[in-house]
């Protein structure tokens, strides 16, 4: 399921605006949802209550530092300090951006002491716990801001924004949990199967389950897919996939696998799938018996789930009778 990282962009003062637009720019481009101040003008505290509400829903947070402090709020401390100050007791992930060379931005430095000390100390704080990235200009700025944030979504990613006619489905959710309960006592068989270790390769209970697995039929290129409802054995399923799973292949393509091998067991000339929710059961099941596991993986800017084997999947020999063939390729 493919989601949108919301990310919250600011800096220490108005001057850097044009800086911020590019950075906000370039990361729309990249595929991000960017949110800025300036979409929000701060007056008083009620708005910054306003901002810290849109700070809860992102996932990032940049902090553009130039050359002045920018004007105290009430409590003697920017509006963009008193934001960040929010932000890290949140957790939210900060990526900071000094300049490499203050006296080359184009806007003023700060000419009263105090200001300055407290721009300094400001960007000590920044450098505290976090790594913190120079910039040079525009271009140099929105290159590294762009890199950074794609290393932060591949070590934390973060929760980010999906479509609604993409979210969980909330009856999907109450089959979810009754898998769940299902697979306690499926844990117990696997269990029961590991103490008896003079016949590793001996088949659990559930692999002779029956599943009946719900297949997408598309009629038409634009249609809503027929919906076909197959009852099959869990071993032969797993038997048939078994090939494929040594390559740890993307959810995606077993859904097509399965789907191809009853478009020739059927004789269906349209295209068809595995329903997303036949795959998730499989998955569950499978995985309640330890043979699979499963993984999110990072493919650009969208995640994706891909199947393997476990030890114990690997044990149980490639027979069967579900010949499950070639389409497409794997991703």
């Amino acid at each position: 399921m493919d989601r949108v990282f919301q990310i919250f962009i600011t800096s220490t003062d108005a001057d850097l605006k044009d800086e911020r637009q590019a950075v906000s720019n370039t990361l729309a481009k990249a595929g991000y949802m960017p949110a800025g101040m300036e979409s929000f003008p701060v007056t008083d505290q009620q708005q910054l209550d306003y901002i810290k509400r849109i700070i809860d829903r992102s996932d990032y947070y940049i902090m553009i530092v130039g050359r002045r402090y920018g004007s105290l709020s009430g409590d003697e401390l920017t509006f963009t300090e008193n934001a960040f100050e929010y932000t890290q007791s949140k957790g939210i992930p900060i990526l900071a951006f000094l300049p490499e060379n203050p006296g080359g931005i184009a806007c003023g430095t700060e000419s009263e002491a105090p200001l300055k000390e407290r721009l300094d100390a400001f960007k000590a704080r920044l450098k505290t716990g976090r790594i913190v990235e120079s910039w040079s200009n525009e271009n140099d700025l929105c290159m590294k801001v762009v890199m950074a944030v794609a290393t932060a979504v591949n070590l934390k990613p973060g929760i980010g924004w999906i479509r609604g006619d993409q979210a969980i489905n909330p009856k999907l959710l109450q089959e979810l949990e009754k898998l769940r309960i299902e697979n306690t006592d499926l844990r117990q068989k696997l269990a029961d199967l590991d103490s008896d270790k003079s016949s590793p390769r001996s088949t659990p209970d559930g692999l002779a389950d029956p599943v009946a697995v719900e297949l997408l039929i598309y009629r038409t290129e634009e249609g809503t897919p027929d919906k076909v409802s197959h009852p099959i054995l869990l071993g032969d399923l797993f038997a048939g996939l078994y090939g494929h799973l040594l390559k740890s292949p993307s959810e995606a393509y077993v859904r097509e696998l399965i789907g191809f091998w009853y478009r020739q067991k059927l004789h269906i000339s349209d295209y068809c799938e595995l329903s997303d929710r036949s795959t998730i059961v499989i998955r569950d099941k499978l995985e309640a018996l330890g043979l699979i596991k499963s993984r999110s993986i990072i493919a650009g800017f969208s995640n994706h789930i891909a199947w393997s084997l476990t030890e114990k999947g690997r044990r149980f020999p490639e027979s069967g009778n579900i010949p499950i063939g070639h389409s497409g390729s794997e991703t």
